[in-house]
């Protein structure tokens, strides 16, 4: 496969601030990146329960409908060679080069999972919030740290996106400018007089599937009612005339979580924990 992207698709991101890329991995490389969200689930649940604190990796939420869900772990990267690998690999970070004009730096990685579990984890504290994401922008969150705003992000459909697992859904041209958000209970929000948050398009594509978008593009997604995961590994790049530091954005937690998750390790290794739990199959 060629991983370049052709003119026409340029035009077409510079102009709607996305692009859909269908099955730019294939059914086996999806496979082995749900295998390896199964890995990372199962170690941070049962880190967290370990050590008797919820891993500041995780998001976990207790939705309306009465399940638990988890809805993120960040970052991801060192709990996983392969998707480490990937975050780097041609089929992303051409399209990007090309969009840029510059070579793609990695700035943060996150596995939104929108998992239900089939029963809640008992001793680990979730909040009572569905797993929705408000209407946004990426770049509303990343100008505290005064990232540029052309950074793109990159996310691979693990699953298939379908309407009812709460699709990431676009709102196209609107990265052409900054629109001003609020603060909200599930975090940063437009303003509602700017835009209709009704609007926008679902980006629904195969397993394997990649959606490359602008930081500054609107963009949300609403709970997931599939009742079956809806696994989206996001990738953040930056120019690398922006010159921004490496692993500034991530580093710290991998430096503050890595220390509980080693504990746990030599906690399974002595005896004195065994797992708890074990990521659901689906």
């Amino acid at each position: 496969m060629n991983p370049e992207i052709t003119t026409e698709q340029l035009q077409q991101f510079h102009e709607q601030g996305y692009l859909i890329l269908p099955e730019r991995f294939n059914v086996e490389e999806a496979a082995r990146m749900r295998e390896e969200a199964d890995h990372i689930l199962t170690l941070i649940v049962n880190a967290s329960l370990a050590n008797k604190r919820k891993s500041g990796r995780l998001d976990i939420r207790n939705v309306s409908s009465g399940q638990q869900v988890v809805r993120k772990i960040q970052p991801v990267n060192d709990l996983s060679l392969y998707l480490a690998q990937v975050s780097a690999d041609e089929r992303l970070v051409a399209p990007m080069r090309q969009i840029m004009g510059d070579e793609p730096i990695l700035m943060e990685e996150k596995l939104n999972y929108k998992e239900p579990l089939p029963e809640p984890v008992a001793g680990i504290e979730a909040e009572q919030l569905d797993d929705l994401f408000p209407v946004h922008n990426d770049w509303a969150y990343y100008k505290a740290q005064n990232y540029p705003q052309n950074i793109l992000s990159s996310a691979i459909c693990m699953d298939a996106c379908k309407a009812n697992s709460g699709p990431i859904r676009v709102w196209p041209g609107t990265h052409k400018e900054e629109l001003a958000h609020e603060p909200i209970e599930y975090g940063l929000q437009v303003l509602p007089a700017l835009i209709d948050h009704n609007d926008g398009i679902d980006v629904l594509a195969p397993a394997g599937s990649v959606l490359l978008f602008h930081a500054l593009l609107i963009h949300n997604s609403k709970p997931n009612v599939s009742g079956k995961p809806r696994r989206l590994m996001i990738y953040s790049h930056f120019p690398k005339a922006s010159n921004m530091g490496a692993d500034v954005r991530n580093g710290p937690a991998r430096l503050r979580e890595s220390p509980y998750e080693w504990a746990y390790q030599r906690m399974k290794d002595r005896g004195d924990y065994i797992d708890q739990f074990e990521a659901p199959r689906f």
